[in-house]
């Protein structure tokens, strides 16, 4: 997920292991250690191509990356604490803590994480969250916030305190930070994670269902929430033919449209057991379609991910894309691609319209991706079914 739910994930779980020995310090121990893990993206500019793809939520989110970590940061951060009295076992235990919660809602996005490395680089995924959820997110930083307001409280004691002698014996009782703030936080996002797993199941149920009545030759492999919400979920229906992109939300009172993109598998042939190719495939678990973009390359598109829809070209856009091609010296050339000038707050509002079920405007649109110029050309948005 995102960096800030990471790091305030990583702050409550602080609060709560490590906050009555070290105060404020805990949290932000945690907001340290629930950002870890993904700093492995600033190794991006010494890796060619799509070897990020890899990279990233790789080793550094692996299992054995946990037991590791708690080993090689328990007994530092036990002395430099050792006046508090932190043992180096809490010490291990939190940054085992920390770190594993920042893999285990890495795993519940889309996008994969590879826990079992180095021992097989297979993503696991459930794909019941968005990337960027604010509801997940907003309770903690609720007690990210109060923390810091305590903080200020305290300090503010202390100034006066200081100012006006520093008597010990009108020493300021100084405001604590609740513990009970950081429990009740936690449990509102745990909830909220509870109830994204069980709208997924009723999802999958429901688009199953309408599966089999307009694709009855197809195989629903994918189904997964749409930005920043759990009430509109995307189902992918594969067929030998293609795919079938669908929608579905409680408040739908007839079956959602099916939209069908053709595989065309065959005219990315020419890259089959090129290693970059082989990423790509692997990083969309063998679910891409590919087109010829007219310039001497191909268009490799990710059918994992969702698709944006713009109001301006009526048209229903995949984001991950990558441009294939050859240079002058034979090597293989994966460029990303991702569409420009998009109208967000526009898509946003298709969004909302059709998480109500109003689906007039949202299946107005066509499913479609543009066909890409050569990186050293201007951009045009031609678009090609």
């Amino acid at each position: 997920m995102d960096s800030i739910t990471q790091a305030a994930l990583g702050g409550v779980v602080g609060e709560l292991v490590l906050g009555k020995k070290l105060g404020w310090r805990g949290m932000a121990w945690g907001m340290l250690f629930g950002t870890l893990p993904d700093l492995d993206v600033l190794f991006s500019p010494w890796l060619e191509g799509v070897e990020s793809l890899r990279w990233h939520r790789g080793f550094s989110h692996s299992i054995l990356m946990m037991v590791l970590a708690s080993c090689v940061f328990a007994k530092p951060l036990a002395v430099l604490h050792r006046e508090r009295g932190l043992s180096v076992r809490r010490a291990g235990g939190f940054v085992f803590l920390a770190w594993s919660t920042h893999v285990l809602i890495d795993v519940f996005t889309s996008y994969g994480t590879q826990i079992y490395e180095p021992f097989s680089d297979a993503r696991v995924s459930t794909s019941n969250l968005f990337i960027v959820d604010l509801f997940f997110t907003l309770p903690l930083l609720l007690c990210i916030f109060y923390r810091f307001w305590a903080g200020l409280v305290s300090l503010g004691c202390w100034i006066r305190w200081r100012r006006e002698g520093g008597d010990e014996n009108g020493r300021p009782d100084y405001p604590e930070f609740s513990l009970g703030c950081a429990r009740v936080m936690i449990s509102l996002s745990c909830v909220y994670v509870l109830f994204s797993f069980v709208m997924k199941f009723w999802a999958t149920d429901r688009i199953g269902e309408a599966m089999r009545e307009v694709v009855p030759s197809g195989s629903l492999v994918m189904v997964a929430p749409t930005p920043f919400n759990t009430i509109l979920w995307r189902g992918l229906v594969e067929t030998d033919e293609g795919y079938f992109v669908t929608y579905w939300s409680p408040f739908d009172e007839e079956t959602a449209k099916f939209d069908f993109l053709a595989k065309r598998r065959d005219s990315a042939k020419v890259f089959e057991g090129q290693e970059s190719f082989e990423t790509l495939k692997w990083f969309a678990k063998g679910q891409w379609v590919a087109r010829q973009d007219g310039y001497g390359g191909v268009v490799f598109v990710n059918m994992r991910f969702g698709e944006f829809r713009s109001q301006k070209v009526g048209r229903l856009i995949p984001m991950f894309q990558w441009r294939l091609s050859f240079d002058g010296d034979g090597k293989m050339q994966a460029r990303s691609y991702r569409p420009r000038d998009l109208d967000l707050k526009g898509g946003l509002e298709l969004i909302w319209e059709r998480l109500g079920g109003d689906r007039k405007r949202w299946e107005a649109t066509t499913l479609t991706f543009p066909k890409i110029l050569p990186w050293y050309k201007s951009i045009r948005h031609h678009w090609v079914r």
